[in-house]
């Protein structure tokens, strides 16, 4: 049992093998160097896998950690150990043999002792082999067992899902025909309401008409008596014709006056979709609000037809890509972003800051004083730079055709990756999102899904776009409500994320070597660039502010890293 304890505290929690050449992180875990170069993917920074406490390495990388030389002289004096429980205990000799009576390993000396007299022995292979035979006879029935119940739950699980299918498919048909029905129904009736409304012009021209008789007749009634008493014979004729006419008229339109358009009331819908035991779920229902605060609801009887399709190609998002410069700067870059004059900053692993002209001349360099992570452009005349364990962001300003430092803003977190919307910085750490104003003040922060291993932030569509621990990239509102995620198959360990001014977003896998364009709804448009296009392992991904112009920062097979830069064309 203690060898079993030892043996699980020996083995590295990522490959579940032997330490080999253990390394100790600052948390005081280890892992295997090649456990931990894959984990960290190439960057500088990654997460503990066992606490995920952020770990940030310097130029050295793995290297520059601790190696626990104590645990790798504990797994090969294990291993040692190991190799002497092979020798027979009494005698100290290899073991050859195995009594089946006492169940012990024997050595040459061991077959000829009284200790042993009698009793049944074979040779290790020989006995091994027959104790696992035996053991895999009953093993091969437990299987068949549990397959034979998997199979029958499988069989019954899908018999029912295939009923409740066919029974979905059958009520919501019969929904709809009814629904066809009810809309034909208010149809006839706003015909027959169209037909009286123009009777109804007809009979107001009459009324209008006979208005102006009774007009002149009240002015008859005005004469002298003698003239009214000559005419009271015909003014009597005339008021009783007129009479006659009006009651006609009042009789004919009152039908009008009482026709309104039916309506589907909230108790008639909720019996109907009672009937076919439904909540009022359907998208084409629709819950409406009255004056005084009671739900009615209506039916929204939409003619649109929205096909679910794989790919979002069927769009027209046309997308050309030309490539204008390619740039290998030594040291290599990890960092870059575009200001909107078209100038391109570089940021590279000595924390050096290297500003490009738009046809790509070198203008300035600054370096640092500490280790720089991420830079992203404020305005057209200020940088901004993360110091990720100093807890602090660095302002740059481009003036000049020169980069000037401008100020320091103190957080209080680290801050590695950042972005900008509004004049507020956006810095993401772990699995956090932090707003802070300009003057270090913290406004805001979102828990998002995973780690964040690249943010970048749409202005002009106000959305998020987040890589997670790699996998997946996360479009997010401001709040941090879920637009959509994308993951595909052919998108392995994500880099830089981005958007262009059309809500596409673009995601890079340096694993598989190709650049992903992805619609507004979540689902891949096309592959933009791929290794036949020349790409190497794309690390970061970013536009220019009229999104006419994409760089991709790159790592070839010698860890070197190079900038290229694409005109776009839509």
């Amino acid at each position: 049992m203690a060898s079993l304890v030892l043996d699980q505290y020996l083995r590295c929690p990522v490959c579940m093998d032997f330490f080999a050449d253990p390394h100790r992180l600052p948390c005081s875990h280890c892992f295997c160097k090649r456990c931990l170069e894959g984990v960290r993917q190439h960057c500088l920074s990654f997460n503990c896998p066992e606490c995920r406490q952020l770990v940030v390495l310097d130029y050295r990388g793995i290297d520059g950690l601790e190696k626990d030389r104590r645990l790798a002289a504990m797994v090969d004096e294990f291993a040692h150990q190991q190799q002497q429980s092979r020798v027979c205990k009494e005698h100290k000799r290899t073991v050859e043999g195995y009594c089946e009576t006492c169940a012990v390993l024997m050595c040459g000396r061991c077959f000829f002792s009284d200790q042993h007299s009698g009793h049944t022995m074979g040779d290790v292979d020989v006995v091994a082999k027959k104790k696992r035979d035996e053991i895999s006879s009953d093993l091969g029935f437990i299987k068949g067992k549990v397959d034979s119940i998997l199979s029958d739950t499988d069989v019954t699980v899908q018999s029912q899902l295939c009923a409740l299918q066919d029974q979905i498919t059958t009520e919501f048909e019969q929904i709809r025909e009814l629904l066809r029905h009810k809309e034909e129904s208010l149809r006839q009736e706003a015909i027959k309401l169209a037909e009286k409304a123009s009777q109804g012009h007809d009979k107001m021209a009459k009324a209008q008409e006979l208005k102006m008789k009774i007009n002149d007749l009240e002015e008859s009634i005005t004469a002298d008596g003698v003239s009214f008493l000559q005419s009271i014979a015909e003014l009597k004729e005339r008021v009783r014709i007129e009479k006659k006419l009006v009651l006609s008229l009042d009789s004919d339109y009152s039908d009008t006056r009482n026709i309104c358009l039916p309506n589907l009331k909230h108790g008639d819908t909720e019996l109907f979709l009672m009937s076919f035991r439904l909540a009022p779920s359907d998208p084409r229902l629709r819950i409406r609000k009255s004056s005084d605060g009671s739900e009615d609801l209506s039916y929204r009887l939409a003619t649109q037809h929205v096909e679910s399709n794989k790919h979002s190609a069927k769009l027209s998002f046309h997308t050309n890509l030309v490539l204008e410069k390619q740039m290998s700067p030594s040291p290599a870059v990890h960092a870059a972003t575009f200001l909107s004059s078209g100038y391109l900053v570089l940021l590279d692993l000595n924390s050096t800051l290297l500003l490009f002209t738009e046809n790509y001349t070198l203008l300035h360099e600054l370096k640092l004083e500490d280790k720089a992570f991420d830079v992203t452009a404020l305005s057209d005349h200020m940088l901004a730079v993360t110091i990720g364990a100093a807890k602090r962001v660095e302002l740059i300003d481009v003036k000049d055709d020169t980069l000037q430092p401008n100020g320091k803003i103190e957080l209080d977190t680290e801050c590695f990756h950042v972005s900008c919307i509004d004049d507020k910085i956006v810095t993401g750490n772990g699995s956090l999102v932090s707003f802070f104003n300009v003057k270090g003040a913290r406004l805001k922060t979102i828990i998002m899904s995973g780690m964040i291993q690249s943010l970048y932030i749409s202005k002009s569509h106000r959305k998020m776009y987040l890589n997670i621990r790699s996998e997946y990239v996360l479009c997010a509102d401001m709040r941090g409500n879920r637009e959509y995620k994308y993951k595909h198959d052919d998108l392995q360990e994500i880099g830089g994320v981005t958007a262009d001014n059309r809500s596409l977003a673009y995601a890079c896998g340096s694993k598989s070597n190709n650049v992903h364009q992805v619609g507004p709804d979540g689902r891949l448009v096309r592959i933009i660039l791929s290794k036949e296009n020349g790409l190497t392992k794309p690390i970061s991904v970013g536009f220019d502010s009229t999104c006419s112009k994409m760089f991709l920062i790159e790592k070839d097979d010698t860890l070197k890293e190079a900038v290229k830069v694409y005109s776009m064309n839509y």
